[in-house]
C-alpha cells in the first residue's frame, strides 16, 4: 500500500516542483524591460509563454516577440508562423509564395513540398477576402499582397502543421474577423471603444509598425510615456504609432 502511494505521488510532486520553478522564472522575466511591453510586469503571461516555448521547442525570447495577447487570448504574428513552418524540417525547401493577378483578381498561393515530393498548398484570393468581409480592414487596400500572403500562410499552417498554433489565432485573422463584423454605419471610433479594445488596438498598431520596420527605439519611447490606465494616453499612443507607420510606408 505504501509503495503504491509513493509511486502515485511522485509524478505529482515532480510536476509541482517543476511548475514552481517555472513560475519563479516567469516572475523574474516579467521584471525585464527588454521583453515586449505586453509581457512586462505580467508573471502569469510569462509563465504561459514559457510553457508554450517548451512545447514548441524554441527560445522564450523568440516566442514572446511573435506572440501577442488579444482579448485575453494568445495570438501569433504571421511572420512567426512562417518562421515555425520553415524551421520544422517537414518541408525541406521552406514555405514559398506565388502571387497572381491584380485587384480583385489577385490571389496568393502558399506552397511547399514534403520530403516525399508531395506538393502542399493553400490559396487565398481577394474575392475570398471580399466575400468574408476581410476587406473592411483598410490594409487590404494599401497592402493587399502582404495581407493575402499572411492569410495564405495561416491557411497552410492550419491545414498541414496545426501543432504550431495550438488552437490560437494569428493577429491577421483577428484583425480580419474584427473588420468583418463592422458595418459602414457602426464602425467604432476610438472614442467609442472600451478600454480593453483600445489596448488591443494599441497592440495591433504596434505589431503593424514593427512589421513595417519602424525602429524599435521609437516604439519603446512611445510606450515608456504611456499611462495604460488613461484612455487619452492610450489614444495618443495609437496616434503616434500610426503616424510612424504611415511615415515608414510613405518612404518605401
Amino acid at each position: 500500500m505504501t509503495n503504491t502511494a509513493a509511486i502515485q505521488s511522485a509524478p505529482t510532486g515532480a510536476f509541482l516542483q517543476e511548475s514552481e520553478r517555472v513560475f519563479k522564472l516567469a516572475g523574474f522575466l516579467a521584471q525585464s524591460d527588454i521583453i515586449p511591453k505586453h509581457f512586462q510586469g505580467k508573471t502569469a503571461n510569462c509563465f504561459l509563454a514559457l510553457e508554450m516555448s517548451q512545447r514548441l521547442g524554441i527560445n522564450f525570447f523568440e516566442l514572446v516577440n511573435g506572440l501577442y495577447v488579444v482579448h485575453g487570448s494568445p495570438a501569433f504574428s504571421g511572420a512567426f508562423t512562417i518562421s515555425m513552418i520553415n524551421r520544422s524540417g517537414l518541408f525541406p525547401g521552406g514555405l514559398n509564395f506565388r502571387r497572381e493577378g491584380e485587384g480583385l483578381k489577385m490571389q496568393v498561393t502558399a506552397w511547399a513540398k514534403r520530403h516525399t515530393g508531395e506538393l502542399c498548398s493553400a490559396v487565398v484570393s481577394m474575392e475570398m477576402a471580399k466575400a468574408e468581409g476581410w476587406t473592411k480592414n483598410s490594409k487590404y487596400a494599401t497592402m493587399p499582397d502582404h495581407m493575402l500572403t499572411y492569410r495564405a500562410a495561416t491557411f497552410f499552417c492550419r491545414r498541414y502543421y496545426p501543432e504550431i498554433l495550438m488552437g490560437a489565432r494569428t493577429l491577421d485573422e483577428i484583425e480580419d474577423i474584427q473588420a468583418s463584423k463592422q458595418t459602414v454605419d457602426s464602425t467604432p471610433t476610438m472614442l467609442d471603444m472600451p478600454s480593453d479594445a483600445l489596448l488591443d488596438n494599441l497592440e495591433i498598431t504596434m505589431k503593424n509598425a514593427i512589421d513595417a520596420g519602424v525602429e524599435k527605439e521609437k516604439i519603446d519611447d512611445i510606450y515608456s510615456k504611456l499611462n495604460f490606465d488613461n484612455r487619452d494616453s492610450i489614444k495618443q499612443g495609437i496616434d503616434f504609432l500610426a503616424n510612424l507607420l504611415a511615415d515608414k510606408r510613405g518612404k518605401k
